[in-house]
């Protein structure tokens, strides 16, 4: 069993206006901003901030507003235009957010229960967002930040005095408490081999995490899915031109996993016994000597198979992964290192009895590669299987083409998340250098937000995180494909 503890009111009438009057409304708009910002007894401490959240859709392709444009909504009526037609809230979500806003409000503000609040922001295509306590987030559901305040409330630069969803006052229910927060960041495919190799030689061995480093060190839990081996004797690596499918990487690139603060290491991958098992023992050792726990192979089968458990924050999660596409010399067996072949009746049962011993169950699968958007309809029910067994994350890190993803209200499946470190640049198929980074949000025990980060592979080596236009072109393409 690997173990691991790291460090670590009264409903208001809604108003119309027109006229005349939507002048004076504009002139109120630009005051509550300025009175936000100025007033004293707003800055207070945190202890004394009730912290809400914007959020829309799990599928909505943008990720803020201004705060004009909020203000706008709540004062003036005035939606933005294909991203938020309304805001919907409880009543005592309103009598607290009015203290702060004004408590004359336009039609775009509905007060709703807290069911008609989830099952509005259920409808994918919907334009109606909402605000909720921080703690009453659900994975099915995104933050939106507003304004300048991009930061969430779990992230190391977040200021509460700079959250225009903070209202302060005491509460009687419990509010949110950041000491109750681990962040886990999941990627994709890692196989510091062939060009990626060759380019980390020439330019550094840490030059593949330079642009993305920041997202590594916002999150508690840092994963990498490594499918190549590393080995003292690791022939040079050599450009990809040729075609070699044979991996290895030198040992001293894991520099570039304590460079990124790597804790978690990913070994299901399909070339990790490309120059048979020497080189994945001693895998094994060199991430025991860096103090990186690994799982998803091990030095026999019965070791492969086991889950790495981390406990951070009050929340315990177990960590478990296996191959289902081979090849067939890279699995363990009773007597050598190797990889831990996927047994569906097997894994779902270990699932289960680690759900019901109240363990964050994390399962990542190495399945069979397709260079589709969308799933098989074999892997779609085995995802499936495992999420109904009580995983809280189902992630397929087989894929070199980024692949959809299926929220619920508690849970979540990304089916492929695409390369991380690879040298696929637009190769075999336009769009392999396209890449999520997949960031779980975990809060006293449950899993309430999914940030899907994403990168561009540039240089054959080195992700660099998205432009505005680039991201929304490529989540509004995975989007398309959810029905």
């Amino acid at each position: 069993m690997r173990k691991n503890h790291l460090m670590k009111s009264k409903s208001r009438k809604t108003i119309n206006f027109s006229g005349k009057e939507i002048i004076n409304r504009k002139v109120l708009g630009l005051i509550i901003l300025i009175l936000i910002y100025l007033i004293p007894s707003i800055s207070v401490d945190a202890e004394n901030k009730m912290i809400y959240s914007f959020v829309c859709p799990f599928f909505t392709d943008f990720d803020s507003i201004s705060e004009k444009e909020f203000i706008d909504i709540w004062t003036n009526g005035v939606p933005i235009a294909g991203q938020v037609s309304s805001i919907a809230m409880t009543k005592e979500t309103f009598g607290r957010l009015s203290i702060k806003f004004g408590n004359v409000h336009s039609a775009l503000i509905k007060i709703r229960s807290q069911k008609e609040i989830a099952d509005r922001l259920e409808r994918i295509k919907s334009t109606e967002c909402a605000i909720v306590p921080t703690n009453d987030l659900q994975p099915n559901w995104k933050r939106i930040s507003i304004g300048e305040q991009a930061s969430a409330p779990w992230d190391r630069d977040y200021d509460v005095h700079r959250d225009l969803l903070a209202v302060s006052g005491e509460y009687s229910e419990s509010d949110f408490d950041p000491e109750k927060i681990t962040t886990v960041l999941l990627t994709g495919t890692t196989a510091l081999a062939r060009t990626t190799a060759y380019k980390m030689i020439e330019k550094g061995i840490t030059y593949p995490g330079e642009k993305i480093r920041d997202i590594f060190e916002n999150s508690e839990i840092r994963h990498i899915s490594n499918e190549s081996s590393f080995w003292s004797v690791c022939p040079t690596p050599i450009l990809a031109s040729n075609g070699k499918m044979q991996f290895c990487t030198p040992a001293s690139f894991i520099d570039l996993f304590d460079y990124l603060g790597i804790n978690v290491v990913e070994l299901t991958g399909n070339h990790l016994r490309d120059y048979d098992w020497p080189p994945l023992s001693e895998t094994f050792q060199i991430l025991n000597d860096h103090h990186i726990r690994y799982y998803g192979a091990g030095k026999n089968k019965e070791d492969a198979a086991e889950a790495l458990f981390i406990e951070e924050s009050g929340n315990k999660f177990a960590f478990l992964g296996c191959n289902i596409a081979g090849p067939e010399h890279v699995f363990a067996d009773e007597n050598l290192p190797g990889v831990n072949r996927c047994n569906m009746d097997e894994l779902e049962k270990q699932v289960s009895e680690l759900h019901a011993a109240g363990y964050l169950v994390i399962v990542t699968l190495q399945y069979y590669e397709a260079y589709s958007r969308t799933p098989t309809e074999q892997q779609e029910k085995d995802f499936q299987r495992i999420s109904d067994a009580g995983a809280v994350v189902v992630s397929g890190s087989q894929a070199h083409f980024s692949q959809t993803m299926k929220p619920f209200e508690d849970r979540f499946i990304h089916y492929g998340l695409g390369n991380l470190f690879f040298d696929q640049m637009d190769r075999p198929v336009v769009g392999t250098r396209e890449e999520f980074l997949d960031r779980y949000v975990f809060y006293d025990g449950k899993l309430i937000q999914v940030e899907l980060i994403t990168a561009l592979l540039e240089d054959y080596a080195q992700p660099v995180p998205m432009k505005a236009d680039e991201r929304q072109k490529f989540l509004k393409e995975i989007f398309s494909y959810v029905k």
